[in-house]
This record gives C-alpha cells, sequence and structure tokens, in this order.
C-alpha cells in the first residue's frame, strides 16, 4: 500500500508556511516556519482487495516538538461517481479501512469524503482506475549495503527486488510501487517486567514471591503471520520508455530486520500524471534533494479541499490505482551476518517464577492490518 511516514510529515509541517503567498514560480525565497493545523490527508483506493485506505493527521505543536497528530472519529466515505454508491470507512487503530472485499473496478469514478468531528468538511476531486499493467518478471539481489540508514549511521543488509514488464504503447503511463510483507511469529505476545492477563501485559504490582524473569514470551495460539508495511516512495514513469519492455528495474528494497523467512506482496499501481508528479515531490521532500529553502512546489497541495472554505489548504491526495500484486516468498535463514534485531530467546512462564495461578503460555494471534492468521498467497512451509 503506499504508506508515506511521518518523517515526511515532520518535514513538511515544519517547512511550510502560508501557501497563499508562494507558488512553484514565486521567484522570492520564502522563509519556512512551523504551522499548526494543518491537515494532511493520504487516501487510496484499489482495485486491489486489502490495499485501500485513508489517513487523516493534523499538525501540532506538543510540549515544543513538532507532530503529526492522528484524528479520530472522522466519518469517511469513498463515493462511487458511476453509482452514487457510498462505501464507509471503518477506523482501525490509525487508519480508516474500507470493508475487507472493497475493491474499485477498472475504469470506475471514485471520490473520497471526510468529515472531521467538528464538522470541518472535505472532498477530493474524483479520480479514474485506468489499467493495470502486468509484472512479467522478477528478481531478487541480497545484498549486504541494501541502503544507508541515518538512524544506524551505516549501510543496512536486505534484499532489493527488481522487476519486469511490457510498457503500453500510444500512451503516458505512471507507475508507484510498494510492498507488504509476511513472517511467521512464534510468540504473539512478550511482556516485559510484567505478565499476561485479560488481553493484556499486567504491570507488576509487589507479589511474593517475585517474578524471576525480566520477560515473558507467549506462543501464538495459532498459526500467526505478522504484516510489515513499505514506507518509501518507488516510482517511474514511461516518458524515455514508452511502448517499451522495461527490464530490471529496481522497484523495492526489503531490509533484513530478522532472519525468518518472509513473503513479499509487492504491488504495482498505475496512477494518474498528477498522482505521479505529487509523490514525486514527496520523494524529492523526503530525500532532502530539494531542501527546505526551496520554493515549496503546488504539489504540496493534492487533489483535496475544503467546499466551505477556499482560503485553507489540505495537504495530500486521494488516488485511484490500478494495481497488479506479485507475490515473492524470500528464505532468510541461512543468510551469513546479523540482522537489524535481534530475536528475544522464549521465554514462558513456569512452576515457582512468581506469576499467578493458574499459568497461561499462549496469546491469540489477534486479526488486524499487522498480524493475520490467514494463510497469506504464495508462503512456503
Amino acid at each position: 500500500m503506499l504508506n508515506i511516514n511521518k518523517k515526511f510529515l515532520l518535514k513538511v509541517c515544519t517547512g511550510l508556511m502560508s501557501l497563499g503567498l508562494i507558488s512553484c514560480t514565486d521567484p522570492i525565497r520564502p522563509e519556512f516556519e512551523f504551522k499548526e493545523g494543518l491537515v494532511y490527508i493520504e487516501a487510496l483506493a484499489s482495485t486491489g482487495e486489502g490495499a485501500s485506505f485513508v489517513r487523516i493527521t493534523e499538525s501540532a505543536l506538543e510540549f515544543g516538538i513538532y507532530e503529526s497528530v492522528f484524528l479520530n472519529g472522522a466519518s469517511v466515505f469513498f463515493v462511487n461517481g458511476n453509482t452514487n454508491e457510498m462505501v464507509q470507512l471503518a477506523q482501525e487503530e490509525e487508519l480508516y479501512v474500507p470493508p475487507v472485499d472493497f475493491k474499485v473496478g477498472l475504469g470506475e469514478t471514485w471520490e473520497l469524503q471526510v468529515t472531521l468531528p467538528d464538522g470541518r468538511f472535505y472532498k477530493s476531486e474524483p479520480e479514474r482506475a485506468e489499467n493495470a499493467v502486468a509484472i512479467q518478471q522478477v528478481d531478487v539481489e541480497y545484498t549486504p549495503e541494501l541502503e544507508f540508514n541515518a538512524g544506524l549511521d551505516r549501510f543496512i543488509p536486505g534484499h532489493r527486488i527488481s522487476i519486469g514488464f511490457e510498457d503500453p504503447p500510444d500512451q503516458e503511463n505512471y507507475y508507484y510501487w510498494s510492498y507488504r510483507s509476511f513472517e511467521r511469529l512464534v510468540n504473539c505476545k512478550v511482556c516485559f517486567n510484567g505478565f499476561y492477563r485479560e488481553e493484556m501485559c499486567m504491570s507488576v504490582a509487589p507479589i511474593e514471591p517475585p517474578i524471576t524473569k525480566p520477560y515473558y514470551t507467549y506462543a501464538c495460539e495459532s498459526t500467526c503471520w505478522q504484516i510489515r508495511y513499505e514506507d518509501n516512495i518507488n516510482i517511474f514513469s514511461d516518458k524515455f520508455t514508452n511502448g517499451t519492455t522495461v527490464s530490471q528495474l529496481s522497484v523495492a528494497e526489503v531490509p533484513l530486520i530478522n532472519k525468518r523467512n518472509i513473503l513479499v506482496e509487492l504491488q504495482q499501481f498505475s496512477i494518474s500524471a498528477s498522482a505521479h508528479e505529487y509523490y514525486r515531490t514527496l520523494k524529492d521532500i523526503i530525500d532532502d534533494n530539494s531542501g527546505f529553502n526551496a520554493p515549496l512546489p503546488a504539489a504540496l497541495v493534492g487533489n483535496m479541499s475544503n467546499p466551505g472554505n477556499d482560503e485553507e489548504f489540505v495537504l495530500g491526495r486521494f488516488t485511484v490505482a490500478a494495481t497488479t500484486t506479485t507475490p515473492i516468498f524470500i528464505e532468510r535463514i541461512f543468510i551469513d551476518g546479523p540482522p537489524l534485531e535481534t530475536e528475544l530467546f522464549s521465554s514462558p512462564e513456569e512452576f515457582g517464577d512468581g506469576t499467578p495461578d493458574p499459568k497461561v503460555t499462549t496469546a491469540p494471534c489477534g486479526e488486524s492490518r499487522y498480524r493475520t492468521s490467514f494463510r497469506p498467497e504464495g508462503w512456503r512451509d
């Protein structure tokens, strides 16, 4: 799924002043300052099941720190421009998601409508789902220096995914790639300085005898997969390859977080020219290609607006995309070199260790956006 993470939001928030005073053609170099109350809406309606979502945040200054705060309690609808059907999205953690079987049809036009708890109303311009393009070839290569991680101040290991496809002739095509990954979980709950009861980790009160372990692990009651999401922007335009065979195009990087085998569900989105320009701008911001002292492009303001207040600038975009999904299974258990995370040893509750009786040794998978007990297509045992 398209997933712009908080590092982008912080950069946008710290780089925005009154957008009504500048434009992409403004010759005057603006000075930037933090601005509170900026609404950012990131949304996707896809032809693939499980890929559609809406995220709504607002810039805020909390305790002297710039924050992007998720807005709870919004009323969110996808609206079919062909049939006027309205599909309501439900809040799930820090996202709004449609029913699990929702998907748009090729050629259909959709728009987004959002009403915040305080009554503010936002809507998008309509977007149409164009034809999808099939992925024809996939290559996976492991490298110990996959990408530079600024937080760790070093290169990290992982797998690079490259693809090939036939670009349709006689039309402009724009692409966006993302992925979600699935890894088998052994423990569905880990409690540090406490134990698992009543579906949560209980903090330790003075008890006799005291607990004897720094943490307890609770095995999954059923087969369970952890789900992770891509947070980079990978885009492509066929400006110089129209109608040709595209091959060995790098579209995704999968860090070696651990050495468990992984299923990568690669998603190729066919998007509009305006969507491509918007995501290209975000990529420049995240990659610091432009810097904060460059004039802000108009594409920062996408296709969302407040019909009741034409002076309010709404950041973000609603994108409708035709989607091709390709599962890629990667074996990682025999890779040399350390992963980014250290796996915890199993540490179950045992007789005499201070945890209350009866002992608890398992926890449910907990079906959510980040976990599932349903076997993903393409998984190998």
